[in-house]
Formats: C-alpha cells, structure tokens, sequence
C-alpha cells in the first residue's frame, strides 16, 4: 500500500525541527514526507559567528535525509533572501509553492504561521494563495505548526490557539531535542533561553498539560475535510 503523503512548507531550515520534529520522528514511517525549504542565506548570527548558505544547505539535507523525506529544491527554491522575503514578489513564492504541491498532491500540509518575522507571514499567506479552492490541488487537512515566536508575541496575527496535538513520552522529548541539537548546533541557545534544550522541553511539557500527557506538540487546523 501506498502511504499518505505529508508535505511541510517552511520558511527557515530549523522551523519544523523545532516545531514539530516530534511529531515527524514519531510518523515518519507512516507518511510519505516531503519538504520545501523556502529561503536559506549567508548569516551571522550573535550567538555562533558567521554561516555560510552551502553550510545550511547541507544541514538542512542530512536532516531532510534523517527523516528519510523528499527534499524538493530547484535553481530558484530556496530563495537566497532570509529575512528579506518582503523584496521578492509574492507571486513567485506562490507560483513555486503551487508547483510542489500539484506535483506532489499531499493529504496532509504543514505550514508556518504568520508571526512578526516577515518570512514566516510570506511563507503562510503564499501558501494559502497557493491551496485555494481553485489551485489544482488542495491537501485534506492543513495544520499550522507553532513556532517559539508566537510565544513572544502580542496581537491577532499571532494569537496561535491549539487545536490538535501529537502527545509526546519522555523518550519521544528528548529524541527530539538530541535530533535538533545534532543537525542544527548553531540554533541551540544558552540555558533559559527559549530555544535551548531546557526552553523547548519547557514549552513542551507546558502542551503536554493542556492534552493530558507528558510532553505534545501543538497545531492549528486550518482546515480538515472529513
């Protein structure tokens, strides 16, 4: 039997580890997964010094590997533009989002919210531009991931409410934190920070208690058709 396809549109190389790797791990063999990586540049970052975008890239490709998913990439995706989403036209984000998904044809969509960095509100409206009732292809169910920005932020546009949840065990939390840490070093902050070990175990284990279990990862449905 063939498997159900999940596709995952993100923004920044380290957004799904982050946000929903557990939940990946865990079904990873239940699901065809598909990725699209949006934008990748050369970065300096305060924490860890200078990376290069081939740094990145290859990151992001043992990680995609790991996963056993299907990396999709051309001449034009990922953008080199990090943080600078907002200088490329909005229909050339649609028009390469759209042609992975009519390609691919997934059940199931994870994407980014919309947040107060900019990539991640052109990466969420783009796709939706790209799954409209009149796209050639629109996924059974679309979730949106929760990213550690909206934790920190005020107003509607990231006023992320929880719907759904893949509740994760002790081993399942920190498989996820190993993972993250092994692929994507320079993302992991200093204690107390919210994107150290101890911050995202925090985070989790706070969804954890909202679903009654001991860690979760938490979704937005979009929409689910049924």
């Amino acid at each position: 039997m063939s498997k159900n396809k999940l596709l995952v549109i993100e923004a920044h190389s380290d957004d799904s580890a982050i946000s929903c790797l557990g939940y990946l791990e865990k079904y990873k063999d239940e699901y065809e997964l598909h990725f699209i990586l949006a934008t990748v540049s050369d970065i300096h970052m305060h924490h860890c010094g200078d990376l290069t975008r081939d740094e990145r890239l290859k990151e992001y490709e043992a990680y995609i590997q790991y996963l056993g998913g299907i990396w999709h990439r051309n001449d034009i995706i990922p953008f080199d533009a990090d943080a600078k989403m907002d200088l490329i036209p909005k229909r050339d984000v649609v028009a390469q989002f759209e042609k992975v998904i009519s390609k691919v044809e997934p059940e199931i969509l994870i994407m980014q919210g919309p947040s107060f960095h900019h990539d991640h509100t052109i990466v969420y409206e783009a796709v939706i531009a790209a799954t409209r009732p009149t796209a050639r292809h629109c996924p059974n169910e679309m979730l949106i991931m929760e990213n550690p920005t909206y934790v920190h932020s005020i107003g509607p546009s990231t006023d992320f409410k929880p719907s759904t949840y893949c509740a994760l065990s002790e081993e399942e939390m920190n498989r996820k934190l190993d993972t993250f840490q092994k692929f994507f070093p320079s993302q992991i902050r200093e204690s107390k920070n919210y994107l150290s070990r101890e911050g995202i175990a925090v985070w989790g284990r706070y969804r954890g208690i909202e679903c009654r279990s001991l860690y979760a990862e938490a979704f937005q449905t979009y929409i689910r058709v049924i």
